[in-house]
């Protein structure tokens, strides 16, 4: 069949269960009237929205950053999530990947399926997405690429899409990603980079070869999208709801249905255990003050005590003694933030990464002292390591897992 860009017909009305990528999804479309929508995706830059202004200007969907690499997540994302599961919009879920960091794509596979999981993303009509745009060095690893969309598509039981430049298409040999039936999602900007809007784009003016059609434009980086902001990736979905139901693998009209993430700021103090909460604290979730009091409202202090014992170390539990104790619903990254998979690597624990309650880890100089420092505006890393005196390899915890790239008011152990 002859597939066009500017075109997805209707669903057919019965639905087969089937593992569904961008093939698949096209041999269960038949001629018809011709669907397409627009949506934008977000990472921590947008902070926590209002999904249903963006909803309300025209989005049908939202991709949002789930994690990069193999220790950061977007302490966004769970408000993030929670915004679109209540405003309607189709829900997507990316990993950003870090080749150049030397981890395998097995590891960063793992890192974001447990991440996803934990939100419910995973069965529960959300694409998983691979966003790849790596320095020029390996954009040409299309192995890695292939091997991250393969252990994520075993674990998902659906097939991810990979996101990359126009430009990224020609940097390798791309036949076995497309051949294995993984979908395109194409970004090129040829109004460059003036404001755009939510908007029919057209079909991409690139070649997508060796991909038949893209499943996806991202057609600028600086979309107005209101309840959102104004310099918004924005995208063109080449079909309807029937059709992300079929990339997505689950039953046509199926919404994406996550767990209930942390909550927005208008919807009150979060339930839930205090030791779930103070690990959700320590990941990254519920981000710095003030927006941290802001989301944990009433239960602030409750919820920060139980975070400043486990970071000093308190009944056996923190980093500075030279050892951990594990605790219910800890996880390595929740606790040890960029420096888990030295921790790992350090107590022989390899894929999937389970730790138990009860069980004593020990840190080494990777899990960082009982000291910490805030992060001040204009401050690099190496200029505080000069300030303290110490090395820079001692400091951790910072939540974009790249030295080169620390946030005002994150704090960081040493």
């Amino acid at each position: 069949m002859r597939w066009s860009h500017a075109r997805h017909a209707r669903a057919k009305p019965r639905y087969a269960r089937i593992v569904v990528g961008a093939m698949a999804a096209l041999a269960m479309l038949s001629p018809g009237v011709a669907y397409a929508d627009a949506g934008f995706d977000n990472a921590s830059y947008q902070g926590c929205y209002d999904a249903r202004k963006a909803k309300e200007s025209g989005a049908s969907f939202s991709i949002t950053k789930i994690t990069e690499g193999t220790g950061y997540v977007n302490p966004s994302a769970d408000c993030q999530l929670a915004a679109n599961k209540a405003a309607g919009l189709r829900i997507g879920a990316y990993g950003y990947a870090r080749p150049e960091y030397g981890n395998s794509p097995e590891e960063e596979a793992d890192f974001f399926n447990a991440q996803s999981n934990s939100r419910g993303l995973v069965h529960a009509g959300v694409i998983p997405f691979l966003d790849w745009e790596p320095p020029a060095k390996y954009r040409g690893d299309t192995q890695w690429a292939k091997r991250w969309l393969d252990r994520v598509a075993s674990y998902w039981g659906t097939k991810p899409i990979i996101y990359m430049s126009a430009s990224t298409i020609s940097a390798g040999d791309w036949r076995a990603v497309a051949g294995a039936d993984y979908g395109l999602w194409v970004a090129g900007y040829p109004h460059g980079y003036k404001g755009e809007r939510l908007r029919d784009p057209g079909a991409p003016p690139y070649s997508v070869a060796p991909w038949p059609f893209a499943a996806a434009w991202q057609y600028s980086s600086t979309g107005h999208v209101p309840g959102v902001g104004t310099a918004v990736d924005v995208n063109w979905w080449y079909g309807d709801a029937g059709t992300w139901s079929k990339y997505a693998n689950a039953p046509v009209g199926t919404q994406a249905n996550p767990a209930t993430p942390s909550p927005t700021p208008s919807q009150g103090a979060p339930v839930g255990d205090v030791g779930s909460l103070a690990t959700a604290v320590i990941r990254g979730e519920y981000g710095n003050d003030p927006q941290r009091r802001a989301l944990l409202g009433n239960r602030y202090s409750e919820v920060m005590a139980v975070v400043n014992e486990r970071l000093r170390g308190n009944s056996g539990g923190g980093t500075g003694s030279g050892t951990y104790v594990v605790r219910p619903g800890d996880c390595l990254s929740a606790v040890f933030g960029g420096s888990w998979l030295t921790v790992a690597r350090l107590n022989g624990i390899r894929t999937p990464y389970v730790i138990h309650p009860g069980q004593r880890l020990a840190t080494g100089s990777g899990g960082g002292g009982g000291r910490t420092v805030t992060v001040q505006r204009g401050d690099t890393l190496s200029g505080i390591a000069a300030r303290l005196g110490i090395p820079q390899n001692r400091l951790h915890g910072y939540r974009s897992g790249n030295p080169s790239l620390i946030y005002a008011g994150e704090t960081l152990r040493y």
